[in-house]
């Protein structure tokens, strides 16, 4: 099992960091992107600000990827409405 917890001065959309994933991911951190993947940069960047204040860095590699969850469907759903939770493995520095 694993929790996610909000923390005082993130956006709503933040999540910390947690523990093992039920999958290959591992220890992640999350974060909620409200709006086109156009705009994803910016949000993946918020995020590793975050992992930095915070003693964290990105840990991708080819066994632990960065993930995308897509809960609109591109399809029926306007662009800026578009909700997608993006996942990043992390280590300790």
């Amino acid at each position: 099992m694993y929790f996610a917890f909000k923390r005082r001065g993130l956006p709503e959309r933040f999540t910390l960091p947690f523990g093992h994933h039920p999958d290959t991911v591992g220890f992640c951190v999350q974060i909620m992107h409200l709006g086109s993947f156009d705009d994803e940069p910016a949000t993946v960047a918020l995020m590793d600000e975050y992992l930095k204040q915070n003693g964290y860095a990105n840990d991708m590699n080819s066994q632990r990827l960065h993930h995308e969850i897509y809960l609109s469907d591109a399809r029926k759903v306007s662009p800026e409405k578009w909700k997608t939770v993006i996942r990043h493995p992390i280590r300790k520095i």
